[in-house]
């Protein structure tokens, strides 16, 4: 899956575009209004496996926000007036249409959440499957060369 997304802030910075690839989510800030207020830094990506959470505030009254947690990072203050100098904070306006920037930015923290929950669940399922095939070999169901053999297979797939 490759999708790109716009999102518009007047008061924070102008256009920002974040792009889901895969296992990668890229945020890149192009144009004058963006560089003048992130600095010329240019694109950031994020492997999605390294986002712990994301925080949501969907665009009503105010303007919304969409804010990455990467694991081992100090999270900086976000909400309406906070988070300035995050480049992890995405800011949006409503613009025109407010309920498609809302649901662009739940798919966006939808997908990451469901990526990284299925990745711990196969994770998981091939220790599972470990644990399983050591049984079968301490009660000598199996050989010591095929419990190698299947072993082999489970941590390469």
């Amino acid at each position: 899956m490759k999708k790109t997304y716009e999102f518009y802030s007047l008061a924070k910075g102008g256009k920002t575009l974040i792009t889901i690839n895969d296992g990668s989510l890229t945020i890149s800030r192009p144009g004058l209004m963006s560089k003048l207020s992130h600095g010329f830094s240019g694109e950031k990506t994020i492997l999605i496996k390294n986002i712990s959470a994301v925080q949501l505030k969907k665009v009503g009254f105010s303007r919304g926000y969409l804010q990455f947690i990467i694991a081992g990072t100090i999270e900086k203050r976000s909400g309406i007036t906070k988070g300035d100098v995050d480049e992890n904070i995405v800011y949006f306006d409503a613009g025109g249409n407010k309920d498609k920037i809302n649901n662009d930015a739940e798919e966006i923290k939808k997908y990451i959440e469901n990526y990284n929950t299925k990745d711990c669940s196969t994770s998981n399922s091939k220790y599972d499957d470990l644990e399983k095939l050591k049984k079968l070999l301490d009660n000598e169901i199996i050989t010591k060369e095929e419990f190698d053999k299947e072993k082999e297979k489970i941590l390469n797939s």
